[in-house]
């Protein structure tokens, strides 16, 4: 199960950002006294007395204001109040209760969720008297902090704890392997599910997930168990049409620490767009083995490019990340929908696969001997030993009298060499360089 979100939201310039940053300990979100400045909406996993949870600053709520931004940021305040598990409501003791904030608070307690009212900027006991004007807004107990110098943040910190479902343990298969279908609304997610799990699969279990997360299916294919993390797309509740993007992702990082591998999926209509680099790179920077699927290929014309054409332009797209391999699927016509799969079992294996340390070395050592590092301010470096430190993902440990000095260009050489000589598609590599 995923962890639980809680949305800070509040009007603007009540330090929603700064007490973000707060309870995470760490500069994360922009931080300025002008209103307006967190447009978009900044998210991050946390942990407190062992619960896990995400927390998400949003911008500053407008209720009526006709301008485009303020009316972009209650849409994402709207996803914020739909998505989160609690709501975090923040105000500011030193302006006292403003008609935004009556406006906002009604909003709350429509929305049959969680709410925390959190009175900001209480840095001393001399503020207190003034909390308990925030009884009016008819949200419970006001909660006062100090989000500049933390004052309480602790106990704040307790009480979101407090109003935060258990996570249990989920119940999965062991050595099931887990995939994730990834993808932009429209490009076959579901389908793609239906049709892997409806043609000749024994579904061997279903396991739920919350009201807002999807259900994970479980199947038998080639003698491996494989959990599907369905990643469906937002509900368009209220007509919400832009920002969508942000929640999208948060569903799509949840689901991403979960899986072993993921489907990513685009339209064979449509270029890749920055938007399905950015969440590969995720997936890379969290590790995970990637397939990209480029689906809808019934809906190319016989007189386009071809897929070894389609193949360069997406490699030259995806730059560091052109090790990802690329199939081309369509589910109406059942085309590559299995070698899909076959595809993904393959990553998943060299994923966690293992390179004994005499065979690397036997292997790099001629070939740094003839490609050494470029020398540095007058300091010949040398490359001495390498072996793999772990998998899933792999790590490679390369030991140097000068590990700080080589250069980016030489590393990339060392990957691409590695990877030519012992595969890894599909598998992003990590390297350490060490002294010797």
């Amino acid at each position: 199960m995923s962890d639980p979100v809680v949305a800070i939201i509040g009007r603007p310039n009540v330090g929603k950002s700064t007490l973000f940053n707060r309870l995470l300990g760490r500069r994360i979100a922009i931080v300025d006294d002008q209103p307006g400045v967190t447009r978009d909406r900044n998210y991050a996993q946390m942990s407190w007395n062992g619960q896990q949870f995400f927390l998400v600053d949003t911008g500053g709520y407008l209720p009526h204001s006709p301008n485009i931004m303020d009316r972009a940021i209650r849409e994402q305040v709207t996803i914020a109040m739909e998505e989160a598990d609690v709501l975090l409501y923040l105000v500011d003791v030193r302006t006292g209760i403003s008609d935004i904030d009556e406006d906002i608070a009604n909003l709350l307690r429509r929305s049959e969720k969680p709410v925390l009212l959190t009175v900001n900027k209480v840095d001393d006991k001399r503020d207190d008297a003034e909390v308990s004007q925030f009884y009016r807004l008819g949200l419970g107990d006001p909660v006062p902090v100090s989000a500049m110098i933390g004052r309480q943040s602790g106990d704040l910190l307790d009480k979101i704890t407090a109003l935060l479902r258990e996570v249990p343990v989920r119940e999965e298969q062991e050595n099931a392997v887990k995939l994730a279908i990834i993808g932009k609304e429209n490009v076959g997610k579901s389908s793609l599910v239906n049709t892997l799990l409806d043609r000749e699969r024994q579904i061997v279990t279903e396991i739920p997930g919350t009201t807002r997360d999807s259900i994970d299916s479980v199947f038998n294919y080639r003698k491996n168990t494989i959990v599907l993390i369905d990643t469906a797309g937002l509900k368009k509740k209220a007509k919400i049409k832009e920002n969508i993007l942000f929640y999208s992702n948060v569903r799509t990082y949840r689901s991403l620490q979960r899986c072993d591998i993921v489907l990513y999926l685009i339209s064979a209509v449509e270029k890749i767009s920055r938007q399905d680099v950015g969440v590969l790179q995720e997936a890379h920077r969290e590790g995970k083995g990637i397939v990209l699927v480029v689906n809808k290929w019934d809906m190319i014309a016989k007189d386009h490019k071809t897929m070894k054409e389609w193949q360069v332009d997406l490699k030259e797209r995806l730059g560091e990340l052109r090790y990802i391999p690329i199939i081309f699927t369509s589910v109406p016509e059942k085309q590559r929908l299995y070698k899909t799969l076959d595809l993904a079992l393959r990553v998943y294996e060299e994923r966690n696969k293992r390179i004994p340390t005499a065979v690397l070395n036997e292997f790099f050592e001629p070939l740094i001997k003839n490609n050494t590092p470029p020398a540095v301010r007058g300091r010949e470096i040398k490359v001495k030993y390498v072996t793999q430190v772990k998998a899933t993902p792999p790590l490679f440990a390369f030991y140097s009298n000068y590990p700080d000095l080589i250069a980016d260009h030489y590393k990339r050489f060392l990957e691409n060499k590695l990877r030519a000589q012992f595969g890894f598609e599909g598998v992003p590599l990590r390297f350490s360089f060490r002294k010797k």
